[in-house]
C-alpha cells in the first residue's frame, strides 16, 4: 500500500534478445517497436562498447553513431563474467538524445555507479551490455498493479527518518532475482 502512495511507476518493455559482439562478448539490447521501426538497436549496444573502450584506453571518442538521435529515457547496464554478474547500472527518466545519453551513460554506469569500484581495462573482454529505452510510463495504482517481467518499476518513497529514497528495476531484474523474493521486497514499502 505504501509504495502506492509513493509514487510507483511502471513502463513495458518487451523481452531482450542477444547478439553476440566480435570480441566474444554478448549485447544485450531491448528491443522496442515504436510502430516505425527497433527503438534500441545491437548498434547501441556496440557504441556502449566503443565508448567505455575510448575511454578505458586514453582514445578520442568515437565517432557519431548512425542509429537515432531520438530522445528518450534510458539506462545502460554493465554485466561481467559467464554468470553475468551486475557490474553497473545507471540511466535517466529523462529524455536524452539517444547518441548523447548512450555515450554518458555508458561512462557513468561504468565509473559512477556507487555500488561498485569503476571498472577497468581488466574487466572489458569480460563484459556484456544492455541498452534500456524507457517508455509507456504510467502511475501504478497500487504496489501489485504490475507484471513480473514485462513492466519495469520505479519506487520512490520517505524512510522513517524523512528521506527520500527511491529505487528503479528494470523489467528483466525481478525475473532474474525471483518473482516472490522481489514481490516480498516491494511489499514491504
Amino acid at each position: 500500500m505504501a509504495a502506492g502512495c509513493c509514487g510507483t511507476k511502471k513502463q513495458k518493455l518487451n523481452n531482450s534478445s542477444s547478439i553476440p559482439s566480435c570480441n566474444g562478448t554478448s549485447v544485450v539490447s531491448n528491443g522496442m517497436s515504436n510502430g516505425m521501426g527497433m527503438v534500441a538497436l545491437p548498434e547501441m549496444c556496440f557504441f556502449c562498447f566503443d565508448v567505455l573502450y575510448c575511454h578505458l584506453y586514453n582514445l578520442a571518442p568515437p565517432k557519431t553513431p548512425s542509429f537515432s538521435n531520438d530522445a528518450y529515457p534510458l539506462f545502460v547496464t554493465w554485466k561481467i563474467g559467464k554468470d553475468k554478474r551486475l557490474r553497473g547500472c545507471i540511466g535517466t527518466f529523462n529524455a536524452m538524445n539517444l547518441q548523447s545519453g548512450l555515450r554518458e551513460y555508458a561512462i557513468t554506469s561504468a565509473f559512477k555507479d556507487s555500488r561498485f569500484s569503476p571498472i577497468t581495462r581488466d574487466e572489458f573482454p569480460k563484459l556484456s551490455v544492455s541498452v534500456s529505452i524507457l517508455r509507456h510510463f504510467e502511475d501504478g495504482d497500487d504496489y501489485l498493479d504490475w507484471e513480473v517481467g514485462v513492466h519495469g518499476i520505479r519506487i520512490e518513497f520517505i524512510n522513517e527518518k524523512g528521506n527520500k529514497r527511491t529505487a528503479t528495476y528494470l523489467p528483466e531484474v525481478a525475473s532474474e532475482q525471483g518473482e516472490y523474493t522481489f514481490i516480498s521486497f516491494i511489499s514491504c514499502f
